[in-house]
């Protein structure tokens, strides 16, 4: 039996790499999952800037201090005042 199922295997195998059609359409879906893939991951990053910065501008309206919004939110002091610099 484990003959068998090894034996359609690579039949199988045989087909797709024979099949030139087969493989040009598994190399684009492929290339689709990864470029949705970084798509998301691109759009889940600016989603957390975007929250990030707009948390340090609440915070900044608040009168918060660099030091004390930088604890709160463990985001570096430079990229804080990088973000008032930007909002005034």
């Amino acid at each position: 039996m484990q003959d068998s199922k090894i034996k359609d295997a690579l039949d199988a195998t045989d087909r797709f790499m024979d099949d030139l059609d087969e493989r040009l359409a598994y190399v684009n879906r492929e290339m689709a999952m990864m470029d949705y893939k970084s798509d998301t991951e691109g759009y889940y990053r600016e989603g957390i800037a975007k929250g990030e910065s707009n948390i340090i501008l609440k915070m900044i309206n608040k009168g918060f201090d660099d030091e004390t919004i930088s604890y709160i939110t463990e985001i570096s002091i430079e990229k804080i005042r990088e973000i008032r610099k930007n909002n005034k």
